[in-house]
């Protein structure tokens, strides 16, 4: 029914303990998994031993470098109609498989949960889901800068949350893979920076892969909250550069990768989500002083944005900057 594409890397003990503690909560779903294995080769022996009792377990050795290149390699080995991305060091919710299950049951909605990011060691309640019909028009121009907690509070929802952009939170029909591939292969021919953070570092799918993932889906999408998924945040994360510029480089090419290519936004949200990647942009360029290749490139793409066809918002650029200044 499903396939998990897991990539790991010399972390055998985690690996070990994920499979034994997550596997139980996605037997109803009849699974799959494909594991990228990028680890040398004693770890490789190890995981092979360790993970020889799962049946439905296929281990592929990486070729590549980096998370994004091996999920790449994980593809021909998919042979389910859906797929989605696990990652080793992440807890999911039981009631996650819902999430799944909405997915495989209506394929014109895209139902998603919210996760939390926590210290590796602390213990997350997970809490009966609640669901939230969304339009999807909110949740994508969230990603580029509006207030996704206004979008709660119109729907009378309290709580503050923070949007996903791990794949881990939902799943896709396998097609879709082929398609995020073509977009990725595309963005980042003959460019050495971007081949650079998708490829070389290991920045993985998970922002253009949730980006695309909305703009295909239908007009209402079915949030899960709270928790469903807790996102662990530790010194050697799989995402080794977890949450340094990194991190937010990767985000913010796959956000100029998704706009670049997709054509759902309305021109005023095309123009505030242009002008977001600005602001985003010109903070990169601040804190990447001091790195000549970051920064040389980093205007390069600042400079392409501004070429583009959409305009600059004066009024959006206010709102968004007087709303982080002044929010509690």
């Amino acid at each position: 029914m499903i396939t998990f594409i897991l990539p790991t890397k010399d972390r055998v003990n985690q690996l070990n303990f994920f499979c034994k503690t997550t596997f139980k909560k996605f037997k109803n779903l009849r699974p799959k998994y494909v594991i990228v294995d990028a680890s040398n080769s004693i770890n490789s022996q190890l995981n092979q031993r360790n993970l020889k009792k799962y049946k439905n377990v296929k281990i592929i050795k990486q070729k590549s470098k980096g998370i994004q290149k091996g999920c790449i390699e994980a593809i021909p080995h998919i042979n389910t109609k859906y797929a989605t991305f696990l990652y080793d060091d992440d807890v999911m919710g039981q009631h996650v498989s819902k999430i799944y299950k909405e997915n495989f049951k209506n394929k014109k909605i895209f139902s998603f949960g919210c996760g939390v990011v926590e210290d590796i060691k602390k213990n997350v309640k997970f809490n009966k889901l609640k669901i939230l019909n969304l339009p999807k028009e909110e949740v994508l121009t969230s990603y580029f800068g509006n207030n996704f907690n206004k979008v709660l509070k119109k729907n009378l929802i309290k709580e503050k949350l923070i949007l996903p952009v791990s794949p881990i939170c939902t799943c896709f029909e396998t097609n879709f893979l082929i398609k995020w591939k073509k977009i990725l292969f595309k963005f980042t021919k003959n460019n050495v920076f971007r081949n650079y953070f998708f490829f070389k570092k290991d920045v993985g799918p998970d922002m253009l892969v949730y980006l695309m993932q909305i703009g295909y889906s239908y007009k209402k999408l079915k949030f899960y909250y709270p928790h469903s998924v807790k996102f662990s945040s530790h010194t050697d994360s799989i995402s080794i550069i977890y949450g340094n510029s990194f991190l937010r480089i990767g985000y913010w090419l796959a956000r100029i990768c998704y706009i670049q290519n997709e054509k759902i936004l309305n021109y005023k949200e095309k123009n505030n989500a242009y002008t977001y990647l600005v602001i985003i942009g010109l903070v990169l360029l601040f804190s990447n002083i001091f790195n000549l290749f970051y920064l040389k490139n980093i205007l390069i793409e600042f400079v392409n944005l501004l070429k583009t066809k959409n305009r600059f918002s004066t009024y959006f650029f206010i709102k968004y900057i007087s709303e982080r200044m002044f929010s509690k």
